[in-house]
């Protein structure tokens, strides 16, 4: 695993730039911006969750206090839609937009968004998305054969299929405007607020008060699988978590990141988008995408001789900058 440790060029301008910024005592203490981050979160799950149910309500004409009964009704799917669009925004995206602005005056730099990307970073990271799926599927497996209690067991499938059922309300896709719009809606936006919130803020906070990377990401994927709530999918989204924090440090480009979480959202709905034409989709048929782990091996593999690719491209973009 020594082949993942972050690296970029010390003759890059850019990591010299990234070295002396981490070196540096901020203004702001980095418990303080942590703080300053979930406080800001605290309010923004608050006032997101109360936006999303008067969005929901506003377009259904429903009861407020039966929201959660209304929000599981697939004739609501599309308003069910636009208030998750609007509610993931106030949430995730917004408490990070913010807590960059107090700390920066450039907040859209302070979470990476001001760099452009190459083609080539692109096609590498597309390459390590397509992988991680089936480093994910093995990471499912380990899941399901760990060895848990009855009672637990039961309690984990009832929140699975609670969350399955939701998956599927969300993406009800009869045309293709119906895809466009979930791609948007379910695979883009998540991927870019999620993101923002996670490794823009989170991780970027916690690497450089620690100093060290790794503890940095792993907590950050830890918390980024936890807030799904799904306790079989929690390897493979603490993976996933964990590939994009090494893109997003290995690069600094929080795009990049966003891209690649795009890739496997969109993925996951065009797959359920090309079910949903030839047959009726189920919630035990979302769960069924896993592999033996010795392609799990394999695909880990491969992940990081494409880091290593990406490392030189990166390298080698920022010595041309």
């Amino acid at each position: 695993m020594n082949e993942l440790q972050p690296s970029i060029l010390e003759d890059s301008q850019e990591f010299q730039n990234f070295f002396n910024e981490s070196k540096s005592k901020p203004a702001i203490s980095y418990l303080g911006q942590l703080a300053i981050l979930i406080g800001l979160l605290g309010v923004g799950l608050i006032v997101g969750s109360l936006i999303a149910g008067i969005v929901f309500v506003a377009m259904t004409h429903t009861n407020l206090l039966d929201l959660e009964k209304a929000m599981s009704n697939p004739a609501y799917a599309n308003a069910s839609k636009i208030a998750q669009l609007v509610g993931s925004v106030v949430i995730f995206f917004a408490p990070a937009f913010f807590y960059a602005l107090i700390v920066n005056k450039k907040p859209f730099q302070q979470l990476g968004f001001s760099k452009k990307i190459s083609a080539v970073q692109a096609i590498i990271v597309a390459g390590i998305a397509f992988t991680g799926l089936f480093l994910s599927g093995a990471l499912a497996h380990l899941n399901e054969i760990i060895p848990i209690s009855h009672k637990a067991a039961a309690y984990f499938k009832q929140l699975e299929d609670k969350y399955s059922e939701q998956v599927l309300i969300m993406a009800q896709m009869k045309t293709v405007a119906d895809y466009i719009v979930s791609l948007f809606v379910v695979a883009l936006v998540p991927a870019i607020v999620e993101e923002t919130l996670f490794r823009g803020g989170l991780q970027n906070i916690l690497v450089k008060w620690t100093k060290n990377a790794w503890v940095g990401i792993i907590i950050t994927s830890v918390l980024f699988s936890a807030i799904h709530f799904s306790y079989y999918g929690f390897l493979s989204r603490a993976m996933l978590g964990m590939v994009l924090g090494f893109v997003f440090y290995e690069t600094k480009n929080l795009w990049l990141s966003i891209f690649m979480h795009f890739i496997n959202n969109g993925i996951a709905i065009t797959g359920l988008y090309f079910s949903m034409k030839k047959e009726k989709v189920t919630k035990e048929s979302l769960n069924d995408d896993t592999y033996p782990l010795w392609i799990g091996l394999i695909a880990l593999l491969i992940i990081i001789t494409l880091f290593q690719l990406l490392k030189k491209e990166t390298a080698k973009q920022n010595l041309s900058a």
